[in-house]
């Protein structure tokens, strides 16, 4: 039998919208500085720079701030990381209750 929670969390995962699945992306990389977990925020930061959609004017400024973000992550300044993270994230989720919103 499955873990009940697993199932939950992967069907969240499949009917999220794409800025839904950003903001789930910046959770865990904000919960990941919080765990001192340096390779996790690496790894995000990865899967959030190969997100980035470049036909998009703010594509280019987020990519710098990932790459910057990697850069402090490296560096073990996994604070200052979330300081940076936790304003987008924000935005994130405005945009994400737009759209579903917008949907309805």
């Amino acid at each position: 039998m499955q873990n009940p929670h697993q199932v939950y969390q992967r069907q969240s995962i499949m009917q999220a919208s794409p800025a839904q699945l950003v903001v789930k992306m910046y959770d865990l990389a904000i919960q990941a500085t919080w765990n001192k977990d340096a390779p996790k925020v690496r790894n995000l930061l990865t899967t959030l720079i190969n997100g980035l959609d470049f036909d998009q004017p703010l594509s280019g400024d987020l990519f710098e701030l990932y790459r910057y973000c990697q850069d402090l992550t490296r560096n073990g300044e996994l604070d200052q990381v979330r300081e940076l993270l936790e304003p987008l994230r924000e935005s994130w989720e405005e945009v994400a209750r737009g759209q579903v919103g917008a949907l309805s």
